[in-house]
């Protein structure tokens, strides 16, 4: 990164975030790192979308995700928009079908027809194809000390330790910006925060000037979305300066919750955990609009739309990994975290847009 803004997951990594092939709750190191504070603004991961609607209103109207990625296909598909009493149902895309990380394995076989004096020979030749990279999660967990940062798997939700932090302060929500950069809100000081995955290092990038924030997430481009729930609204987070600018209110009592972009429907996801509804969030707008009710009963909400699999994955207490269907609201428990600390809660998810060789490599 430019300057001491954002400390950049690329550490041992390459790539780059793409905005059409994509987001915002064991054993490895557990020194601690360094804190640092940022001085100046950076060029990389700065917020150009302040209240934007370059994408479109993905909770107006039935829109049709067709995203490409590495992982498997998602499935295409979208419904009309519909009505449930006084609420307004918007239109998204399926998940994913199939199973993640299989390798595809290519066998081709040769063999002779003649005497077996002949001298002829069979051939055969496997061929396997490396497993997709990034199919896991970051997760802090903030209710030990110091606050540890783990890797959640995708097949089975288990966790690695990667690193402890500095601090035993909360952070309540997680998210990596397009570029690289993993970034959480310190719920104790009030500032955004940028976190080494390989380290654990923190750089404080400055004040989000709001008290809470339990969601923030990656937006379409390379600034950051979330939602601040003292007059519950959704705000643009400046990524050089950590302040937060309201786009509109949401229109509905907002307790604990999570939110995530996805790049299928073009908007945000929500998971309000007063209610345990999904819902959309206008990014131009701000309105939370319902669309399905969960069969969970969320307590703390972590949630993130992958873009690798093109699933929605949540988190809650007790700490397991779980799928959200989006079109039936139904919640599948993957599997247990098992933390180190078997009673911590899970409160924030982070998928990445870039290849984090460090986390891979765990």
């Amino acid at each position: 990164m430019v300057g001491a803004v954002a400390v950049m997951a690329a550490c041992g990594t390459s790539g780059s975030g793409s905005s059409s092939d994509s987001s915002s709750g064991s054993s490895g190191s557990s020194g601690a790192a360094g804190t640092t504070t940022a001085s100046s603004a950076s060029a990389t991961d700065s917020s150009a979308t302040a209240g934007s609607a370059t994408s479109g209103g993905g909770t107006q109207g039935a829109d049709t995700g067709t995203g490409v990625s590495s992982g498997p296909e998602p499935t295409t598909g979208a419904s009309a928009p519909g009505s449930s009493g006084d609420e307004t149902t918007a239109g998204v895309s399926g998940t994913s079908t199939g199973e993640t990380g299989t390798n595809t394995g290519v066998s081709t076989a040769s063999s002779s027809s003649g005497d077996p004096g002949t001298g002829s020979s069979s051939t055969t030749m496997d061929t396997e194809m490396a497993p997709a990279e990034g199919l896991w999660l970051i997760m802090i967990e903030d209710t030990s000390s110091p606050t540890r940062l783990y890797k959640i798997d995708l097949l089975d939700g288990h966790s690695t330790l990667l690193c402890s932090l500095d601090t035993d302060n909360n952070y309540n929500t997680s998210t990596f910006g397009r570029a690289g950069t993993l970034y959480a809100a310190n719920a104790d000081t009030k500032n955004l925060e940028a976190i080494d995955p390989c380290t654990c290092a923190r750089t404080v990038i400055g004040p989000t000037k709001v008290e809470a924030l339990p969601g923030i997430t990656s937006d379409q481009g390379f600034g950051l979305y979330g939602l601040e729930t003292t007059v519950d609204q959704l705000v643009v987070i400046d990524t050089t300066t950590g302040n937060a600018t309201p786009v509109g209110p949401l229109g509905l009592d907002w307790g604990f919750g999570g939110l995530t972009w996805s790049d299928d429907l073009k908007d945000a996801f929500a998971i309000n955990g007063t209610d345990d509804r999904l819902y959309t969030i206008d990014d131009a707008t701000g309105k939370a609009t319902f669309l399905v009710q969960t069969n969970y009963n969320f307590g703390s909400v972590g949630i993130e739309w992958h873009p690798t699999t093109h699933e929605l994955f949540a988190c809650s207490n007790p700490a397991d990994l779980l799928r959200v269907d989006q079109t039936d609201g139904s919640v599948a428990v993957i599997g247990p975290m098992l933390l180190e600390n078997n009673q911590a809660l899970c409160d924030n998810l982070a998928a990445p847009w870039t290849p984090v060789a460090c986390v891979e490599d765990k």
